[in-house]
């Protein structure tokens, strides 16, 4: 596909296209590489998480406020 253009319908609905098995399994593969960065990643946000729920306490927000706070972190 080209990003330049129009898409058919036909295009659009993948008729008469055969699935590419060997990017299917690359890309899968890369998603087992990058699943450990991203467990990794995963543990830091919650570090951080607990680390502004622990200041927002410590300077007088009540527990309830402080995870209000952190929900948009």
């Amino acid at each position: 596909m080209n990003k330049d253009r129009l898409i058919t319908m036909e295009e659009f609905k993948g008729v008469g296209q055969k699935p590419d098995l060997k990017k299917l399994r690359d890309d899968i593969e890369n998603l087992r590489a990058m699943s450990s960065i991203l467990k990794e990643h995963v543990v830091i946000m919650a570090g951080l998480t607990k680390a502004k729920y622990d200041a927002l306490v410590a300077e007088g927000f009540t527990p309830q406020q402080a995870i209000d706070l952190c929900r948009g972190m």
